[in-house]
């Protein structure tokens, strides 16, 4: 029943959906505001039906309705509550409805405003835009919802209902992927209003003021586009295992092009409000945003184009496809056909002026943009084309948008300083010092390639820039009106945060640059095959493989996970553990790689597999430069969008009352992002991603070994200095310990064999019980020399993790070998005899 009802709610909504477009339409033909009031009612109907249809969906999760194919495809009974309500938009079906709604729910919101048809008669008889908006909102909202409904339905039922589901893909259990889908979601139906506005200012002839109306839409859409885009990167970095964080991937690059479509919109829609021009610009730009979007989606879900991220092959191609043709022709029409009212009144101005630059800037945003899709389709035409397939690689697309990306950087850096009618050579010398002192920073760090080096010279140069305006400013207040400098930078940001939100947004972007060109430029990659106890260099950090544990079972998976021992220049740093988790009822296997990040760089460890017998393990080890840059600049990123985006005071005459309430609302604006912030930012740099820090770790070969004393069982005591000119045999042991028992033989024997050549055996009985000991002694006929260690503590100057350890300490006190679980005597006779010669 539950199934009908959805399905019967989403047809529903497509009703009400293509009514309020009708409505709306009649309202303009016949000037009948009756219509209007109905379209706007229909609209608010189908908003709340298609929620509805996403509550009834919601429930079928929660209530395990594995009628449902739907349900059944994503969930199962063991799923946890959280996962259950991200399965909405695990697959194809639920992420159109979701899509649905957010459509519908925006368009009902750009009718907010309005209440009642009597008091805003007049008002809305005048405003033949917002019926124009209604209908553009309508129809879009009425197409996903059609093809929800016809092609995609998430409430189809199954004839054999299974007694469990098959579960969420283990790739989308991360917290990225969960918020990650929605946030993109958002963006991309936040770009219908601005087109929709746009179209009916085309339409109605209005197409001065649409900008200023949907700059704050915009803004939000961009803020959940580049928040959505940093989601999926993090999420790449933690989950697939391959150490990188952006592949070039068509749907990567899908939610990519309306973002960078939109951050030119941002510009030009700056410009027009300043009676600058732009507005030929501004209105192709939102046409291709949106179309951008609708391409994204057929990436997505048509299966024509390959990608890991995409949904399954299906029948909504053709359907997409012929939506882009239309918006595409559709609005480069209305431009057209409005071309003498677009047409700009006044002269260009110089290249390096403030417009020059500008404009500069868009012409690299559209062909940035272009480069992207042209290497995002390639592959597909080729094939279809020639049958041949052309692989777009990561590295083709560094070499094609690596230089139009710094062109941008350095564009970063002189537009904010740029003048009305040219740029003025003083303006420039805070950038010229920020690149001097970028490279000469990058230089003393070791990055030296020229390449690199100047990449590191633009951002500084756009670092700079951001940063000397922002304090040029503060000081100007605060000598002109005698405030602190943190008052006067309060009141500047207040009253003009587009402007000091965007310089947040510029330092973050240049973060984020000085995070690609360290982890494009200077990566380092080894594959490594370790037994237990051996250990290996990779660049300054040697990595020590302790041994293999599997974890008690869970509900759906097996966990395999391999303990490492991490020492930077010498000196123990981490512990890290990356495991593979075997799913059994999807039969997949995801990696989960360990992770402990700096600022430097970061060190990435994949375990890739293992021997039958768990002795020996395979591993990926990733050194990635200046990686933690790109997640810092994020936020900053992310920080700068909410502060331009958050509405300023400046200009309104409030109330005592009012005024408190605004403060009220902007302190807890502000303590909420500070949590988010905060939040995140334990959540990339935090505890967690398979790192753990011990007191101490191992002495490596060739280092010293700790000195200690021992009371031993015969009542003397043992001193590793004071057996020094031996060489020494420390073994860590106990009782209780299988593995123990079955080397003690092979001790034992090594020890009668080697006592008499100067060797000295000395066993260190880890955290047991005297009687225990002796009884142990006695029954497998150990001779040599034991002590007890009850608390721990000389096992904890070794680095001990569990026993049995073996350490061979070198006449001169130095560590020559260890052996992490059961020693032999082979092994040790190895040693031992290499040691004496």
């Amino acid at each position: 029943m539950l199934a009908e009802i959805g399905t019967l709610t989403v047809g529903l909504a497509l009703a009400t959906a293509l009514y309020a477009a009708v409505a709306a339409f009649l309202s303009l033909r016949r000037r009948d505001l009756r219509w209007a009031e109905s379209a706007r009612n229909s609209v608010l109907a189908t908003a709340g039906l298609l929620g509805l249809a996403l509550l009834l969906l919601l429930v079928a999760f929660l209530t395990d309705h594995f009628e449902v194919r739907y349900v059944a495809n994503h969930s199962n009974r063991t799923l946890p509550l959280y996962l259950k309500i991200s399965a909405l938009w695990a697959g194809q079906e639920g992420s159109l409805l979701l899509w649905s709604f957010l459509q519908a729910l925006f368009a009902a919101l750009t009718l907010a405003p309005f209440s009642t048809l009597s008091r805003f008669a007049k008002e809305r008889e005048k405003d033949r835009g917002e019926r124009v908006r209604v209908i553009f909102l309508t129809l879009i909202t009425a197409f996903f919802t059609g093809v929800t409904l016809f092609l995609s339905n998430p409430f189809v039922r199954l004839e054999l209902v299974p007694a469990d589901g098959l579960g969420l893909n283990p790739l989308l259990r991360h917290p990225g992927m969960i918020f990650h889908p929605p946030t993109l979601y958002l963006g991309y139906v936040g770009l219908a209003v601005p087109f929709a506005y746009a179209m009916a200012a085309l339409i109605t002839g209005e197409v001065e003021g649409w900008t200023r109306a949907v700059r704050r839409w915009t803004l939000a859409a961009w803020l959940f586009l580049g928040l959505g885009l940093l989601l999926g990167a993090r999420w790449a970095y933690d989950v697939l295992g391959w150490g990188g964080y952006w592949a070039w991937d068509p749907v990567e690059n899908a939610g990519l092009m309306p973002w960078l479509t939109a951050t030119a919109l941002l510009h030009g829609a700056t410009m027009q409000e300043e009676r600058r021009g732009f507005r030929i610009w501004n209105f192709l730009l939102v046409s291709f945003s949106f179309v951008l979007v609708l391409f994204g989606t057929f990436t997505t879900r048509s299966g024509m184009i390959q990608s890991v991220h995409a949904f399954a092959r299906s029948n909504l191609g053709p359907y997409f496809l012929t939506a882009i043709g239309l918006t595409l022709v559709g609005s480069l029409a209305l431009v057209f056909h409005r071309r003498r009212l677009l047409e700009e009144k006044r002269p260009s101005e110089d290249l390096l002026s403030r417009e020059g630059l500008f404009t500069l800037t868009l012409i690299l945003f559209v062909v940035l943009t272009g480069s992207v899709l042209v290497g995002s389709v390639l592959p597909t035409l080729t094939e279809a084309l020639t049958g041949r397939r052309f692989e777009a690689t990561p590295d083709w697309f560094d070499r094609v948008t690596g230089p139009q990306f710094a062109v941008l950087t350095l564009l970063l850096a002189l537009c904010p300083v740029a003048g009305r009618r040219k740029l003025e050579a003083r303006r420039v010398v805070p950038a010229l010092m920020g690149g001097a002192i970028g490279v000469g920073l990058a230089a003393l760090s070791g990055f030296t390639r020229p390449l690199a080096l100047l990449g590191f010279a633009l951002t500084g140069m756009a670092l700079g820039t951001a940063l000397v305006e922002i304090v040029r400013d503060v000081l100007a207040r605060s000598r002109r009106e005698g405030e602190s400098l943190l008052t006067a930078l309060v009141v500047l940001v207040d009253r003009n945060r587009r402007k000091y939100g965007g310089y947040v947004v510029h330092l973050g972007v240049v973060l984020i640059l000085v995070g690609v060109i360290g982890t494009r430029m200077y990566p380092l990659e080894q594959n490594i095959s370790l037994v237990a106890g051996d250990l290996t260099q990779v660049g300054r950090y040697t990595i020590v493989f302790e041994e293999l544990r599997q974890d008690p079972p869970a509900s759906d998976r097996l966990s395999t996970r391999a303990i490492v021992s991490v020492y930077r220049d010498g000196a123990y740093w981490v512990t890290l553990q990356p495991r593979l988790d075997q799913y059994a009822n999807s039969d997949q296997t995801v990696t989960t790689p360990a992770l402990r990040a700096g600022l430097r760089e970061d060190l990435y460890l994949v375990l890739t597999g293992w021997s039958v017998d768990g002795a020996a393990a395979t591993f990926k080890v990733f050194v990635n430069p200046l990686a933690s840059f790109l997640w810092l600049g994020g936020l900053i990123f992310l920080a700068g969008g909410a502060l331009a985006f958050w509405p300023s005071s400046a200009g309104l005459r409030l109330t005592v009352p009012q005024a408190r309430r605004r403060a009220l609302w902007n302190t807890l604006g502000l303590l909420a992002g500070v949590a988010v912030l905060v939040a995140a930012g334990v959540a990339m740099w935090g505890p967690g991603h398979g790192a753990t820090a011990q007191p101490s770790g191992r002495p490596l070969p060739g280092q010293p070994a700790p000195d200690f004393t021992l009371t031993l069982l015969d009542g003397s005591t043992f001193s590793l200095s004071g057996a020094r000119g031996q060489v020494v045999v420390l073994n860590f042991w106990a009782s209780w310990c299988p593995p123990c028992a079955a080397e003690s033989a092979d001790l034992q024997a090594v020890w009668s064999e080697y006592q008499e050549k100067g060797v000295m055996f000395v066993g260190v009985a880890y955290k047991d019980e005297e009687a225990a000991v002796r009884d142990f002694l006695t029954q497998h006929g150990q001779t040599y020399p034991v002590g007890l260690d009850p608390t721990g503590r000389i096992a904890g100057l070794y680095g001990i993790t569990g026993v049995p350890e073996t350490f061979i300490v070198d006449a001169d006190g130095r560590v020559a070998r260890f052996y992490i679980g059961p020693v032999t005597a082979e092994q040790l006779r190895v040693v031992l005899d290499g040691l004496l010669r």
